[in-house]
């Protein structure tokens, strides 16, 4: 009985560091990266899409809007597959998409071509939400005008960000 109450005074330890966590929360529903044959790819998606996609690719609208989730990270790219088809841009001509990202100017770029197209740009981290939700869009400077008003720019493939 006497040696149950010797010991030394309590050892006190400091929590851990807290950190980010670099996989967004799952109630988002969405990460880095999308492409349009994904079944969640609708939670990329802000505005200005078809509603339904076309199987792997879907049609970009006026001012179309796409977010991500980005972790903590020092260095990533906006890349993007897309198409402009031969039948609307026989319409358009060539087509200038600019690019926006969190609503600030990103870079514009000219494409005087129909057929697939792939843009790949770093961005600098100044840009960015890092561990957090960003946005992208996507504005056409000409698009087809299909019967029934809508407005055709471009079809969209994959996009996001890569390190």
């Amino acid at each position: 009985m006497l040696g149950t109450g010797c010991g030394g005074p309590a050892v006190w330890y400091a929590p851990p560091v807290q950190r980010q966590a670099s996989v967004p929360p799952a109630s988002l529903g969405f990460s880095h990266f999308v492409t349009m044959s994904d079944l969640q790819a609708d939670a990329y998606i802000v505005q200005g899409f078809r509603a339904k996609s076309e199987g792997s690719w879907r049609w970009a609208h006026d001012h179309p809007v796409l977010r991500f989730w980005l972790p903590p990270a020092a260095r990533v790219k906006f890349c993007m597959d897309f198409a402009f088809p031969e039948q609307t841009f026989r319409k358009t001509g060539p087509v200038t998409l600019n690019f926006t990202i969190n609503g600030k100017p990103f870079d514009r770029v000219l494409y005087s071509q129909p057929g697939s197209q792939r843009y790949s740009r770093p961005v600098a981290p100044v840009l960015l939400h890092l561990g957090g939700v960003n946005t992208v869009a996507i504005d056409a400077d000409k698009w087809a005008l299909q019967e029934g008003g809508e407005h055709l720019a471009f079809v969209l493939t994959s996009a996001g960000f890569v390190e």
